[in-house]
C-alpha cells in the first residue's frame, strides 16, 4: 500500500466496491429528491425597484456630487426599510401575525454600488402575501422618507405583481437531485479509497514483503484440490 496506486489499481478498487458506490449514491439522490419535491415548502419572491433621485426642473443639470450623495443614501434607506418602525407599519397595514425579526429576514435590499437604483425583494411561502408586503413597504417608505429625511428623492420604477411570481425561486428539486447524485458519487468514492487504504489484510504477494520486511523467495501454489480431483476422476474411470 505504500507504493503509488496506478490507474489499474484504482479501477480495481472501484470494481470491488461498485455495489457500495451504487447503493450510497442512489440512496442520497432519492432522499434529496423526496425532501425537495415533497417536504420542503416552496418559496416565492416579489420585488420592486426604487430610484433615488431628486426631482429637477428641465433647465437644471445633473450634479455629480448630488448623484454620489443619492448613491450613498441607499445604505441609509436600506436600514430604514428594515427598521422596527417600518416593519410595524407594514404588519399593521396587512394585519400580519409575524415577528419583526421573521419579517426582516424575508426582506432583502439589493443595490449596485454605482447605481442610484436599488431593489426590494420579499420572499414568502405565499406569492400574494410576498407581493402585498413588497407593495406595502414601497408605499410606506415613500411616504415616511419625506418626513424622516426631509427629502423627496424616491421614485418607484417597478411595482410588484402576481404575474412575475407564479413560480417559486426555491427549492429547485431537479438541481438539488443532480447535485446530490454527484455528491453521493464523490463521497462513495472517497469512502472506497479510505476503506482500501486502512485495510491491512494481505491480498497479494507484495503485501507480504511490505508487512514482514523480508524478501520473498518463492510462491507455493495451491494444487492439492486439483490433484485430488484428478485422482478421483481416474478412480472412477478404472471402476468402469
Amino acid at each position: 500500500m505504500a507504493e503509488a496506486l496506478n490507474i489499474k489499481d484504482l479501477f480495481q478498487m472501484i470494481k470491488k466496491r461498485i455495489v457500495l458506490i451504487i447503493i450510497f449514491t442512489t440512496l442520497l439522490t432519492a432522499m434529496t429528491g423526496i425532501v425537495s419535491f415533497f417536504i420542503l415548502s416552496p418559496v416565492y419572491q416579489a420585488s420592486t425597484q426604487i430610484l433615488v433621485n431628486q426631482s429637477k426642473e428641465k433647465s437644471e443639470l445633473y450634479n455629480v456630487g448630488e448623484i454620489q450623495t443619492n448613491i450613498q443614501l441607499i445604505e441609509t434607506y436600506s436600514e430604514i426599510i428594515k427598521s422596527p418602525m417600518m416593519l410595524e407599519k407594514v404588519k399593521e397595514r396587512l394585519n400580519l401575525d409575524i415577528s419583526n425579526s421573521a419579517l426582516s429576514e424575508q426582506i432583502k435590499i439589493v443595490s449596485n454600488g454605482n447605481s442610484q437604483i436599488f431593489t426590494i425583494k420579499v420572499e414568502g411561502a405565499d406569492p400574494k402575501i410576498a407581493v402585498s408586503v413588497a407593495s406595502a413597504i414601497t408605499d410606506i417608505f415613500q411616504d415616511e422618507i419625506k418626513t424622516l429625511m426631509n427629502v423627496d428623492n424616491v421614485n418607484v420604477l417597478s411595482k410588484a405583481n402576481i404575474g412575475d411570481n407564479s413560480s417559486p425561486i426555491k427549492p429547485n428539486p431537479i438541481m438539488n437531485t443532480i447535485v446530490a447524485c454527484f455528491a453521493g458519487l464523490i463521497i462513495s468514492l472517497i469512502l472506497t479509497f479510505m476503506i482500501e487504504f486502512f485495510d491491512k489484510t494481505i491480498k497479494v504477494e507484495s503485501d507480504i514483503e511490505e508487512h514482514l520486511k523480508i524478501p520473498m523467495l518463492g510462491i507455493v501454489n495451491l494444487i492439492e484440490n486439483k490433484k485430488k480431483r484428478k485422482l478421483k476422476i481416474c478412480n472412477q474411470n478404472l471402476k468402469r
